[in-house]
C-alpha cells in the first residue's frame, strides 16, 4: 500500500500496511513520570492492570517514494482505557495527527470512552511560545515556569486563545472528528510544569442536553388556570431583575466553545 486512504475515516491496518512506517508496540511497567502526580484523580487503571499500550511510529529507512508525500514522521506515545498519552508528535504532510491519534485510540478502545488526552514535553514553537511569552506574563500576572497547576475552562479567552495553537487545534480536531457532532467539547486544558518542560492536559467531557419533558397530569387547560396573583408575581420578579441588570450591568452573554 502506497498511499493513506482518503475520504474515508484513517484505521490503525492502514497505518500497519503504510511501507514507509516502521511500528512498535510494547507494555509499559510504569506511568510518565511527568504525570504521576495528578494520576489518582483521573479513575483511570494504571499500567500494571494489563490494559496499557505502548506505541511508537517513525518513518524507516527505506528510502521515500518522491511521488507520494504522505508520510508520518513520527508519533510516540501510551494509550489506556479513557486517556491518549502523546509524548511525541510531528508535522506530517497528507494525513492530519488528529486522524492518528483517533486511529491508535479506537484500535484499542471505543472512542467514546476517550476522556483525556495529554501532550507531554510539549517542543512545539508555536504552542510553547504562547504560553511561556504570552499567557505566563506579567501583565497577567503570571511568570514561567509556574509552581502551580492551572486549569483554563471552556469560555474564557485563555482558553480559546489555547485552542488556537497549533497543538490546541490538533486536540480540537481529534474531538471534531472522532465524535458525533455536538456530543463531546474540550472542557479544560490544564497546564503545569514538570521537569523543566510544558506538560498540557486536555479534558474531554459529554454535552448534557436538556429534554423537555411532559407531564401528563398536567394539561394545557391546567397551567391556564393559575392564579392571577402568581402570574403578576413572576412579572414582577422578572422586572427586578431586569432593573437590577441594568443598574449593575450584571448582565453578560458569554461564547463558549463546543465542538
Amino acid at each position: 500500500m502506497d498511499r493513506m486512504p482518503r475520504n474515508r475515516p484513517l484505521k490503525f491496518k492502514n497505518l500497519e500496511k503504510f511501507k514507509q512506517l516502521e511500528i512498535d508496540t510494547d507494555t509499559p511497567v510504569y506511568l510518565p513520570l511527568q504525570i504521576e502526580h495528578e494520576f489518582g484523580d483521573l479513575e483511570i487503571m494504571g499500567p500494571t492492570g494489563g490494559a496499557w499500550e505502548k506505541i511508537h511510529i517513525a518513518e524507516s529507512d527505506t528510502p521515500l517514494n518522491p511521488k507520494h508525500q504522505e508520510e508520518i514522521s513520527t508519533w510516540e506515545g501510551l494509550i489506556a482505557p479513557g486517556v491518549l498519552i502523546v509524548e511525541e508528535i510531528k508535522r506530517t504532510k497528507g494525513v492530519y495527527m488528529s486522524e492518528v491519534c483517533q486511529a491508535i485510540y479506537e484500535n484499542h478502545f471505543p472512542i467514546d470512552t476517550l476522556k483525556y488526552v495529554y501532550l507531554l514535553d510539549v517542543c512545539n514553537k508555536d504552542t510553547r511560545s504562547f504560553v511561556r511569552d504570552e499567557l505566563y506574563t506579567e501583565y497577567n500576572g503570571l511568570t514561567w515556569p509556574d509552581e502551580q497547576i492551572r486549569d483554563w475552562v471552556s469560555g474564557t479567552p485563555e482558553f480559546e486563545a489555547l485552542l488556537g495553537t497549533k497543538l490546541g487545534q490538533t486536540v480540537a480536531h481529534l474531538v471534531l472528528g472522532a465524535f458525533k457532532r455536538g456530543t463531546r467539547r474540550i472542557s479544560r486544558i490544564r497546564i503545569y510544569d514538570s521537569f523543566e518542560a510544558l506538560q498540557l492536559q486536555f479534558a474531554i467531557e459529554e454535552i448534557q442536553h436538556i429534554v423537555p419533558t411532559y407531564h401528563p397530569n398536567q394539561s394545557p387547560s391546567a397551567r391556564s388556570t393559575r392564579s392571577t396573583s402568581r402570574r403578576l408575581g413572576n412579572l414582577e420578579s422578572r422586572k427586578r431583575r431586569v432593573v437590577w441588570d441594568e443598574k449593575t450591568k450584571g448582565k453578560k452573554i458569554r461564547n463558549q466553545w463546543s465542538p
